[in-house]
């Protein structure tokens, strides 16, 4: 009886316990600082506050990227109410970075990581240019506003941005003060005596750049934790949820990185398909290029829409098969994948009411369950029509039958009649692009033809090689146009 009164007693310790600790989201924020992670940090909060955590913790791993985005992340943070927000050095937090990490409530870093060095720089000629004072001065103001809120070293939070900036650490007893050069410059003597000692924390020309021991040191950082578990346990976390990017954030993160090599692939296409006659592959290229350009700024938000992005293009291979490379069958079969890829993404939560078959022994899970889905409809739709036309159909009343009762035999095409017309070494002209069909012209008839030597433009003089079963082929007449 007395085991069993313990054992209810941990029991509600236990549970006491963790209903006391704290739920934490966790969010990572690794790479280069651009839109693409802004639209992450957006969704990420908005998805982490719907676990109604206490803590949201920022793991950051970045030198730094554009300071548009890096302002709309930290915007973001702030305006957070109500949940605590804790970032986590795990590597580097250098420019954007810093002004990231700074934004939140509070500080932690992994052994040997760095913060700091945010001036704003731009690529010049000669190189690297720190911006002048119109960028500096609000982003200054920036540092300024978070050390304040978060109670961070002002005037060290504004040596990060400027390297014309001096700090003097001025201590006594328990006591520390930071000062500017000149400040310090125009203390009486006595002041000076009376706070003893003097240390220069950042010299002019200098951006503070902090390691996580000096960063414990002159307040930034509450303390240099080991990993994930040993903060969970600091930040008493009983609970917490990771935000993962979704793979339309990763794609647009990763078309913004790649975004000036495809602005040069695609005028470089379109450069050579304006000196060439028609339009082809080089004008495709270009445009589509610069497609995924204007596009990526807006693909992170097609994170739910994955069937919707393979259908759509799906369809786009489908009208480049027939309207770009008709015949070729490259683009169509690709597109078959890209259709079959959208219905298994849509059906993989759907729940079927037919009962799908089992394997003994195999789990099924809901993958495999869309897959058996649709490539079994697509077996199905295969075979039907096949045993209907051998078994159904030929048993039906005349009347009823969609078959037709009269044979075609001796049935000829008017295309073929021009066919049979046309002789071997006859010459003509092509009419439209031939890539490798299109219609050619002999006389005073416009036939369909097939080009033996590959992709022929309008108005190539073509010669008949070859023709049987309805089909005529062409192939290319060198030495001038055709006069008939």
């Amino acid at each position: 009886m007395r085991f069993i009164l313990l054992l209810i007693l941990s029991l509600a310790f236990a549970v006491q316990a963790a209903e006391s600790g704290s739920r934490a989201a966790w969010i990572t924020l690794e790479g280069e600082v651009d839109n693409g992670m802004a639209d992450y940090t957006k969704r990420a909060i908005g998805e982490a506050l719907k676990s109604n955590p206490d803590i949201i913790v920022f793991e950051i791993n970045t030198f730094g990227g554009l300071l548009s985005a890096a302002f709309d992340i930290v915007d973001t943070i702030t305006a957070i109410k109500n949940v605590e927000t804790v970032a986590y050095v795990s590597k580097k937090a250098i420019s954007a970075g810093a002004l990231i990490a700074l934004s939140c409530n509070r500080l932690y870093m992994k052994p040997s990581t760095t913060i700091g060095d945010c001036a704003p720089i731009i690529q010049s000629q000669e190189g690297p240019q720190i911006l002048g004072e119109k960028i500096q001065s609000p982003l200054r103001a920036k540092f300024r506003n978070l050390a304040q809120r978060n109670n961070y070293p002002e005037l060290l939070s504004e040596s990060m941005v400027t390297p014309e900036l001096e700090v003097i650490q001025l201590i006594k007893g328990d006591s520390v003060r930071y000062l500017e050069a000149n400040e310090y410059d125009e203390l009486s003597d006595k002041e000076k005596e009376e706070w003893g000692q003097r240390k220069t924390i950042v010299r002019e020309g200098e951006l503070l750049t902090l390691t996580d021991i000096e960063a414990v040191e002159l307040g930034f950082s509450e303390g240099t934790i080991p990993n994930d578990d040993s903060l969970k346990t600091i930040l008493a976390v009983t609970s917490s949820v990771k935000v993962e990017i979704s793979w339309a954030e990763t794609l647009a993160r990763f078309i913004g990185g790649i975004s000036p090599i495809l602005m040069i692939l695609a005028f470089g296409a379109l450069y050579l398909e304006f000196q060439t006659p028609g339009f082809g592959i080089f004008g495709i290229t270009g445009i589509t290029l610069l497609a995924i350009v204007f596009g990526g700024q807006y693909v992170s938000g097609l994170t739910d829409q994955l069937p919707l992005v393979l259908f759509v293009i799906g369809i786009i291979l489908v009208l480049v098969e027939v309207l770009v490379f008709p015949g070729t069958m490259i683009a169509g079969i690709t597109s078959l994948g890209f259709f079959v890829a959208a219905l298994v993404v849509l059906m993989k939560d759907v729940q079927p009411t037919v009962p799908l078959p089992v394997i003994p022994g195999f789990a099924v899970d809901s993958f495999s369950k869309a897959l058996t889905m649709v490539f079994g409809s697509a077996i199905i739709a295969m075979i039907f029509p096949v045993l209907a036309s051998r078994y159904l159909l030929p048993r039906l009343p005349k009347s009823m039958s969609p078959v037709l009762s009269d044979g075609l035999e001796g049935a000829v095409s008017p295309h073929e009649v021009k066919v049979d017309l046309l002789k071997i070494g006859e010459h003509g002209v092509t009419v439209s692009i031939l890539k490798p069909t299109g219609r050619c012209h002999f006389g005073t008839q416009t036939v369909e033809a097939e080009s033996r030597d590959g992709y022929l433009d309008a108005g190539v003089p073509v010669v008949v090689v070859e023709h049987h079963n309805g089909r005529i082929i062409v192939g290319k007449v060198h030495g001038g146009p055709v006069h008939e």
